[in-house]
């Protein structure tokens, strides 16, 4: 025992002189006035962005080792979100008791609160010219305690990494943690020595990162030669609770890493030049959304009231099955099989049901990103590419899980490309699936994640037209968070509301498959002139007329975001014997926290909880 506390305390003489040296040579480096944002780099970092979440062509058993080493990196430095939340950000979270449990009782969502948001929602960049100080990463609302943006920083921004980075820290997670959350959740470049010197792994898990192509090397160019590492994705920490109803059974939560594109006011473009396992030269595939509020809303709602729908009847067969359309990450499959692996310890029926889930979406690249996450939260999930706007989209999903009604899913999620944009802020790979004759100019601000068409509506018509023919007729679940133009004003409004109407017609009587479902907005919605001020991205007069001209012609007044819930009932539910599908509306007040998509704003979601 002597002889080894003697070596520990030489190992740790060691490292503290090791400290002093590289802390002295560490802040030369960080003082000196380089621009370490990524937004500064991406030109440079454009050609790099084809390998991200390539299998490795000659050996694919080694990408998935590699991609498990990532894993076990991401869970020894504690990359959790309500790890990043108290340490990193200094925000409250749920504390537990020794046993395990709150120590509030009940079932109201008030205790749960600070567990919302499940990550640290909408990535955004800094303006230009603002001073970096790590207080001003989260923007927090005088009047709320809630973490809301975490924003990457922009072109010409520097982080302070001396007040950001605890380089003597004693836990060696803690510094790790720091480095990994400025480099894949604040965009910014972190000096290669600083990265080797505090990460956990050092110079293996550099290699680790450029081989999966999460990062590369760039010269920095200032006094004293540093190379720098750039992050080339965002890696987004979400974190499930135990579901509401189960926690005096079972209080864990489901950690779960996503990793996407880098929001495009980090990247500034919408399309990205293929590999160099492309078909055809010039190839371009759109960059995968970020996960934003209304992924995470998606992810809220759907979590507070899926007991009751498993309750419902929904576990009765012996294989339970979920679709992700237009999934981009695979967040949506992805979480709700998260939620469910949670509910294996606590449901005996669902340990005795075999769990699929697929994912769908025309971008190849957000195909592999879905693979990757899967890979990567030790998951399962099936890809499919295929157009929903084709007319082939339903029978390319039958030909993969096969045909009949115990082949259908019980649970369709879908967070589709919803802005109605004018045809000259859409890309090419946008354009290139919409009929048009109108001729693009140079502007990508909008490409396939987000463009809707010029009416916004284009997937979100095909998703609900294919909806009762993949669903379970008799309970299967359909749940689409998009923005919904011209929703209605007043909760008596929807027997008059040309939305709800739409909505209807799009689910159509011609098959047998009955439903109703609600449609939930926000009580206050944008009115057309505020909507083009948005959606603009600029202050530019000419611009905002654009989009306003647009809107108009499109006869869209007003938009709100919003989540609609459909349920297919059985013919023992359907006591009325009607036929089609019956949609009602709610609007969800705007209270001290927000409004529907608000990440923190539970209220929300009690309001759609006390309804689904």
């Amino acid at each position: 025992r002597v002889e080894t506390t003697s070596r520990q305390n030489n190992v740790s003489r060691t490292r503290s002189a090791q400290h002093v040296v590289f802390a002295n040579r560490y802040n030369e480096v960080s003082s000196s006035p380089v621009d370490n944002s990524v937004s500064s780099r991406i030109d440079e970092a454009i050609p790099f962005l084809g390998k991200v979440g390539r299998s490795y062509a000659d050996n694919n058993n080694a990408w998935e080792q590699d991609v498990d080493k990532l894993h076990e990196l991401l869970h020894q430095t504690r990359y959790h979100h309500s790890t990043i939340k108290k340490h990193i950000f200094n925000l409250p979270i749920n504390e537990r008791t020794n046993d395990g449990h709150h120590h509030e009782d009940g079932q109201s969502l008030e205790k749960y609160k600070y567990e919302y948001p499940f990550g640290p929602t909408y990535v955004r960049p800094i303006a230009v010219g603002q001073s970096i100080d790590l207080r001003q990463f989260i923007d927090i609302d005088s009047t709320t305690e809630w973490p809301t943006y975490v924003r990457p920083i922009a072109v010409g921004q520097s982080i302070d990494l001396r007040q950001f980075i605890d380089i003597d820290s004693t836990t060696e997670w803690m510094s790790s943690l720091q480095v990994l959350s400025t480099l894949f959740l604040l965009s910014s470049t972190v000096p290669l020595s600083l990265f080797t010197q505090v990460v956990v792994g050092g110079g293996d898990t550099l290699d680790l990162l450029l081989r999966l192509g999460l990062v590369y090397l760039s010269s920095g160019g200032d006094a004293y030669d540093e190379d720098w590492i750039v992050p080339l994705v965002h890696l987004f920490p979400l974190q499930i609770p135990q579901l509401p109803g189960t926690r005096d059974q079972h209080d864990q939560v489901k950690d779960m890493v996503f990793m996407t594109d880098l929001h495009p006011n980090v990247l500034s473009v919408t399309s990205i030049p293929s590999g160099s396992d492309c078909p055809y030269e010039g190839a371009e595939e759109g960059a995968v959304m970020y996960i934003g509020p209304d992924s995470i809303a998606l992810v809220h709602h759907l979590h507070a009231s899926l007991i009751a729908f498993l309750n419902n009847g929904n576990l009765d067969r012996p294989v339970f099955r979920v679709i992700d359309v237009c999934c981009g990450s695979g967040v949506q499959a992805l979480a709700t099989l998260g939620m469910l692996d949670l509910l294996r310890n606590s449901r005996l029926e669902l340990a005795q049901v075999d769990i699929e889930a697929v994912a769908v979406d025309v971008n190849q690249r957000a195909l592999r990103f879905t693979e990757f996450n899967a890979r990567l939260n030790r998951l399962e999930v099936t890809t499919l590419q295929s157009d929903l706007l084709a007319d082939d989209a339903v029978t390319s999903i039958e030909e993969m899980v096969g045909r009949g009604e115990s082949k259908k899913f019980d649970i369709l999620l879908a967070n589709p490309p919803f802005i109605p944009t004018p045809n000259m802020v859409s890309d090419d790979a946008a354009l290139s699936l919409r009929e048009t004759n109108s001729i693009t100019n140079n502007s990508q601000s909008y490409g396939l994640f987000s463009s809707g068409g010029v009416s916004g509506e284009d997937c979100l018509c095909a998703i609900i037209q294919m909806a009762p023919r993949v669903l379970r007729s008799d309970g299967g679940l359909m749940g689409i968070v998009s923005e919904f133009m011209n929703p209605p004003l007043s909760d008596s409004d929807e027997q008059d509301c040309v939305l709800i109407t739409k909505l209807e017609q799009w689910w159509g009587a011609d098959h047998d498959v009955v439903a109703s479902g609600v449609l939930f907005t926000n009580e206050h919605p944008l009115n057309s002139q505020v909507y083009a001020q948005r959606r603009a991205l600029t202050d530019d007069s000419h611009v905002v007329s654009l989009w306003l001209n647009h809107l108009e012609r499109n006869k869209i007044y007003h938009v709100s975001p919003g989540l609609l819930f459909v349920k297919c009932e059985s013919e023992a539910g359907n006591s009325n014997n009607t036929t089609g599908c019956k949609i009602g509306s709610r609007l969800v007040p705007k209270t001290s926290n927000g409004s529907i998509w608000t990440p923190h704003n539970y209220n929300a979601v009690e309001c759609t909880m006390k309804i689904l």
